[in-house]
């Protein structure tokens, strides 16, 4: 299984989403990377009343396993379904600045 497929999975079964867009970004980035850098875009009935910083919790802690297998980078963007409808659609990813990142 690829790590899109798991996290897309984790993510499904952990926030129950309305919406959910998993990018792989990894080749935006400086060297052989494969499956490290990856865009989410969630949309939960779980966010509601909760602070970004606890949304972002909400959407990393199920996914550590991920980055101890070798993820580098996590690009979240979380909504209510209300804030959803207002925007529908999430800011791009900035452009790689190097680093080895």
């Amino acid at each position: 299984m690829s790590r899109a497929q798991w996290l897309e999975d984790t993510l499904r079964a952990q926030l129950a989403p309305v919406f959910l867009e998993i990018t792989d970004e990894s080749g935006q980035h400086a060297g052989n990377r494969q499956e490290t850098h990856f865009r989410v875009v969630v949309v939960s009935d779980r966010f509601e009343d909760q602070s970004l910083i606890r949304r972002h919790r909400l959407t990393q802690d199920p996914l550590k396993p991920a980055f101890e297998a070798g993820m580098h980078a996590l690009a979240l963007h979380t909504y209510t379904p209300a804030e959803w409808a207002d925007r529908q659609d999430a800011p791009a990813s900035p452009a790689c600045r190097g680093g080895g990142h």
